[in-house]
C-alpha cells in the first residue's frame, strides 16, 4: 500500500524536545495513537523513499515487473476479442496465433508477477530488518525523561506494528497501489481504442460513484478511528488487569473488573459491527456500478447495431462487446482494490510517521564533539551548587553544594520528594543539571563521554530487575566476559551461592519473566552479585536493601563493606546498619541540604535527622525487636573482630 498520514505544515514541540508533525488529539504525552491519518503525506513519503537507496537495482526490477505483470494482465480481454473476431470471421490461423499469444502473454505475466513478489519479499525483509534495528538502536540512546514521558507498550507497538506497516508500505503495498493505477491507465487507453463513444458510456458511472465513495470515506474514516479507540482502551485494561492480577485478587475485584471489561468489549463489538457494515455496504455499491455500465454499454452496442442498417461489421461489433463486457469489470477492479486498501493506506502513513516522530526525537543528553574519555577514575565527586528541575515551575533541587573524597561512602536521608534518588540519578548524568555543575575528579561531567562515565559506576535499585536468561548470565549482565569462577566469587561474597546451589541446574537456572522463580531477596542478593563482578569506583545503592530480611542483611553488610572500600558510594536507605556506618550522613529537605555529619554527630544535633530516627528506626526496632538487637550485636561484634566469617548467620532461601 501507498498512503498518508498527517499533512506538511507547522512544527509544534513534543517528547524529548523533538520536533514533530503537526497532530490533531494528541495525548499528554504529546503522542496520539488513535490519529489514522490521510491517504497520502509527502513529507511521510520524502522520509520513506532514502530507504529505497541502497535497493535501486531491486526496485527497478520490481517496478519494471509490476508494469509487465499488469499491461500483460490487462490486455488478455482484448486478445480474446481479437480471437472472437477471428472466430466469426473463420480465420483459424488467426485464432491458433492469438491463442498463442494468450498462452505467451499468461506466461509473461506469471513469471514477471513471481519476479516482482520475490524481489519484493528480499527487499521487505531487509528493510524490516534496518527499520527495526535502527529503531531499537535510537531507543536505547534516548534520555530517561523521554520514557518518564512515553509508555513502554507504545513504544513496543512502534517498533513492531508501525515497522511491519512500513515494510510493506516501501514494498509489495506501494506496487500494488501502482499497479491498479497501471491497470487503470490500460484499461482506459484500450476502451478509448475500441470505441471511444462506448467508452463515453462506460465512464458516465463513475462521477456518482467517486461522490459515494467521498461520502463513504468520511464516515469510514470515523467509523475506523473509533474502533481503534475501543481497541485501545480494551487492551489497556486487559493490560493493567493482568500486571495486576495479585492486587485483583487481593481486593476480591474479580467481578467488578469483569463488568468493566465486558462493558468495554459490548462497545468494541458494536464499533467493530458498525465499521464492518460500512466496508462491507461499499463493495455491492461497486458490483452495482459495474452492472450499469456493463448494461448501458450493451443497449448502446445494441441500439446502434439495430439502427446501422446492415452497415456495421458484426463481427467486429461483437468482438467490440465482448472485449468492453470484460473490460468493464477490469475497470472496476482497481477501484475496488484502492477502496478496499483506503484504510490500510491511512495506518501505513500514520504508522511512518509515529517512526519518524520516535527517530526524530533526540536526546536530552548528548555528548560533545570533544568529549573526554575517562579511562580510570578515582572516585572524587563534587557537587557546586547544584539545581535541577523536571519541570520548570517544581525544583527539585536547590543549591546543592558537596565535596565527595575517593573511597568515601555518602548516605542521604530525607523525606519523600526531597531529592535523594535525583542526585544520585544525576551523578550518572541519566539527567542533565538545570544549573551549576557535577564534577568527577574534577572533570564536569558534561565534558565527558557518558558511556565511559556509566562504565565507572554501579547501580543496584530498590525493585532488581532480572533479565530472560540463565543466573550466570544475570549476574554477568555487566561484565559478559566474566569467567564462570569469576561469577560464583561474587555470589560467595553477598551470600548469593547458597541459595544458588540448592537451584535445579545451579547457576544454569533459567529464570522466568523478572526471575519470578525467585524471592525478593533472592533476586536482590543477584543485583548485588552484578554489581560486585562489574567493579565500579562509584556505586550507587538506592534502597537496595529495602527488601531483604534482617539476617540476609547481616551477611550483605558483610558484603558491602568489601564492595565499598576504596570505593566511592552514595547510599539511599532507610536501614539503620547500613546509613550509620557511611562516613557522612547528608539530610536533605525540600531539595536542599539541612543537615550534614556522621551518624552519632546527627543524632547529637537533635534536629531532622535525629527526628527521622525517632520516628522511623526506634518504631522499627521496636517491632523487630530482639531481631534488630541481633543484628545490631551482630554488626558490633564485627567491627572488635569478635565474629569469625564462618560465624556469620546465613541468607533465608526465600530472602
Amino acid at each position: 500500500m501507498f498512503g498518508g498520514g498527517a499533512g506538511a505544515g507547522g512544527w509544534s514541540t513534543g517528547i524529548g524536545g523533538q520536533s514533530m508533525g503537526p497532530r490533531h488529539g494528541r495525548g499528554s504525552d504529546g503522542w496520539d495513537d488513535e490519529y489514522l491519518g490521510k491517504a497520502y503525506d509527502s513529507q511521510v513519503v520524502k522520509r520513506i523513499l532514502p530507504y529505497l537507496k541502497p535497493y535501486k537495482k531491486q526496485a527497478f526490477l520490481a517496478l519494471s515487473c509490476m508494469i509487465i505483470s499488469a499491461v500483460t494482465s490487462y490486455l488478455q480481454p482484448l486478445l480474446i476479442g481479437m480471437t472472437v473476431k477471428a472466430g466469426v470471421e473463420g480465420n483459424e490461423t488467426r485464432v491458433w496465433w492469438l491463442l498463442g499469444i494468450m498462452v505467451g502473454t499468461a506466461g509473461i505475466t506469471w513469471i514477471s508477477a513471481y519476479i516482482q513478489l520475490l524481489t519484493t519479499a528480499w527487499m521487505g525483509n531487509r528493510l524490516l530488518l534496518q527499520l527495526r534495528s535502527e529503531m531499537y538502536d535510537h531507543m536505547q540512546g534516548l534520555s530517561l525523561s523521554f520514557y518518564d514521558e512515553m509508555e513502554v507498550g507504545r513504544m513496543i507497538s512502534r517498533l513492531t506494528s508501525d515497522v511491519t506497516v512500513m515494510q510493506e508500505l516501501l514494498t509489495s503495498g506501494s506496487l500494488t497501489f501502482l499497479a491498479d493505477f497501471v491497470g487503470l491507465a490500460v484499461v482506459v487507453t484500450v476502451l478509448m481504442f475500441l470505441d471511444w463513444q462506448l467508452a463515453l458510456v462506460t465512464f458516465a458511472i463513475v462521477p456518482p460513484l467517486v461522490l459515494v465513495m467521498l461520502w463513504w470515506a468520511r464516515h469510514a474514516k470515523q467509523a475506523f478511528v473509533n474502533v481503534r479507540i475501543k481497541i485501545s482502551a480494551l487492551y489497556g485494561t486487559l493490560a493493567e488487569n493482568v500486571s495486576g492480577v495479585r492486587a485483583v485478587q487481593s481486593m476480591s475485584r474479580e467481578g467488578e473488573n469483569a463488568r468493566r471489561f465486558d462493558a468495554l468489549n459490548q462497545e468494541n463489538r458494536k464499533a467493530n459491527i458498525w465499521a464492518g457494515m460500512l466496508s462491507a455496504a461499499i463493495m455491492p455499491v461497486i458490483e452495482l456500478a459495474v452492472a450499469i455500465a456493463t448494461c448501458a454499454v450493451l443497449i448502446v452496442g445494441g441500439l446502434r447495431a439495430l439502427n446501422a442498417e446492415g452497415t456495421v461489421d458484426v463481427a467486429s461489433l461483437f468482438a467490440v462487446l465482448v472485449a468492453f463486457m470484460l473490460y468493464v469489470g477490469r475497470f472496476f477492479d482497481p477501484i475496488r482494490d484502492l477502496v478496499l486498501q483506503y484504510t490500510m493506506l491511512q495506518r501505513a502513513m500514520a504508522g511512518g510517521e509515529r517512526i519518524f516522530e520516535v527517530l526524530d526525537t533526540e536526546a536530552r543528553i548528548q555528548d560533545k564533539p570533544n568529549a573526554l574519555e575517562l579511562e580510570t577514575v578515582e572516585g572524587r565527586v563534587d557537587f557546586d551548587d547544584v539545581h535541577f528541575h523536571y519541570t520548570e515551575s517544581v525544583p527539585i533541587l536547590r543549591g546543592i553544594t558537596l565535596h565527595v573524597e575517593p573511597g568515601e561512602t555518602i548516605a542521604f536521608v530525607g523525606p519523600t520528594g526531597a531529592g535523594k534518588t535525583t542526585i544520585t540519578s544525576l551523578i550518572s548524568r541519566g539527567y542533565e543539571v538545570t544549573a551549576g555543575s557535577i564534577k568527577i575528579d574534577g572533570h564536569d561531567i558534561r565534558d565527558v563521554k557518558r558511556r565511559s562515565l556509566t562504565r565507572h559506576m554501579g547501580v543496584v535499585l530498590q525493585n532488581p530487575y532480572l533479565f530472560s536468561g540463565s543466573v550466570r548470565d544475570n549476574i554477568a549482565y555487566g561484565r559478559p566476559e566474566a569467567t564462570a569462577d569469576q561469577v560464583e566469587a561474587a555470589a560467595k561474597a553477598v551470600g548469593a551461592d547458597e541459595f544458588i546451589s540448592r537451584l535445579e541446574h545451579g547457576y544454569d537456572t533459567v529464570l522466568q519473566q523478572r526471575g519470578q522463580n525467585l524471592s525478593v531477596g533472592q533476586r536482590q542478593l543477584i543485583s548485588f552479585a552484578r554489581a560486585i563482578l562489574a567493579s565500579p569506583r562509584i556505586l550507587v545503592l538506592d534502597e537496595a536493601t529495602a527488601y531483604v530480611d534482617t539476617q540476609t542483611e547481616v551477611v550483605i553488610q558483610r558484603a558491602l563493606r568489601e564492595l565499598l572500600k576504596n570505593r566511592t558510594s552514595f547510599v539511599i536507605a532507610h536501614r539503620l546498619s547500613t546509613i550509620r556506618e557511611a562516613n557522612r550522613i547528608v539530610v536533605l529537605d525540600k531539595g536542599q541540604i539541612a543537615e550534614i555529619g556522621s551518624h552519632d554527630e546527627l543524632l547529637a544535633k537533635g534536629g531532622i535527622y535525629a527526628n527521622l530516627y525517632k520516628m522511623t528506626y526506634e518504631q522499627e526496632q521496636s517491632q523487630q525487636g530482639t531481631a534488630v538487637v541481633g543484628e545490631d550485636e551482630a554488626v558490633a561484634a564485627r567491627r572488635r573482630g569478635e565474629l569469625q566469617p564462618n560465624m556469620a548467620p546465613q541468607p533465608a532461601a526465600g530472602g
